[in-house]
């Protein structure tokens, strides 16, 4: 049995909690989440603030609030427990990046970086050696983005860096496609605002020495930045962190 807190618990997180509770194999360590309703879980301990004592019996935590959360709680959680984060956009600050690998070094923690609502980021970070080109365009209602768009509007295009900073609650696919191909500096992000649609849309075009390939999602935005299919997605990674399971299966 694994012991799992949870750093922030809106949709994605909530999903992943009901899931190791209805499961009853692994346990819920605490939630940090000033605006979780504690009520619906209330043998789960939760608090607004980094808590020491609970991480001391945590083995994973699992963060899903936002990069600048992150980047406030990282020591206390890499002191004690590994991390799985969805907050990827966080790494496109260098300085970031580097304090956890040293974190990493320093404590022998793992850092897990799901593949979220991209098909085929290992096919990305595969072939990062022969790799020359990498763009995403993402597409969403002006709702999902936090606007009020009444026409279709490219909001950027650019540097994926430079869109993390810009959009870091809706580019953490675009930070996942970075870090697993070319870098932050060399993937071109694009990011549409579109009315007419109710999906979250990403376009990845690849090209390489002697490679091309495109993947093409398209989920049910599900009102708000997640689409419908991250949540099961995350589900899905948790258990693969979690669990030996016996048998043939994908890593």
């Amino acid at each position: 049995m694994s012991r799992v807190g949870f750093l922030g618990c809106g949709k994605i997180g909530m999903s992943m909690l009901e899931d190791l509770v209805s499961e009853g194999i692994h346990a819920v360590s605490f939630v940090q989440d000033p605006f979780w309703h504690a009520e619906s879980f209330p043998d789960i301990p939760s608090v607004s603030e980094s808590c020491e004592e609970y991480l001391q019996s945590t083995d994973l935590v699992v963060e899903c609030a936002t990069a600048d959360v992150l980047k406030k709680n990282i020591d206390g959680i890499l002191k004690h427990a590994d991390l799985l984060t969805f907050s990827v956009t966080a790494f496109a600050d260098d300085s970031f990046c580097l304090h956890v690998r040293e974190l990493v070094k320093e404590y022998g923690r793992r850092v897990y970086l799901p593949h979220g609502a991209i098909l085929g980021v290992d096919g990305i970070a595969d072939g990062r050696g022969v790799i020359r080109e990498v763009t995403i365009e993402t597409v969403k209602n002006p709702k999902s983005l936090g606007r009020t768009d009444t026409a279709r509007a490219v909001l950027f295009d650019g540097r994926t860096r430079e869109a993390c900073g810009l959009f870091p609650r809706n580019v953490n696919v675009h930070a996942t496609v970075a870090l697993a191909g070319i870098g932050f500096d060399r993937t071109r992000s694009r990011i549409i605002s579109d009315p007419a649609v109710s999906t979250n849309s990403h376009h990845i075009k690849v090209a390489g020495d002697g490679i091309r390939f495109e993947i093409q999602i398209s989920s049910e935005a599900g009102g708000g930045v997640t689409g419908k299919y991250t949540p099961y997605s995350a589900i899905a990674s948790l258990h693969r962190i979690l669990d030996d399971k016996s048998g043939i299966h994908f890593v």
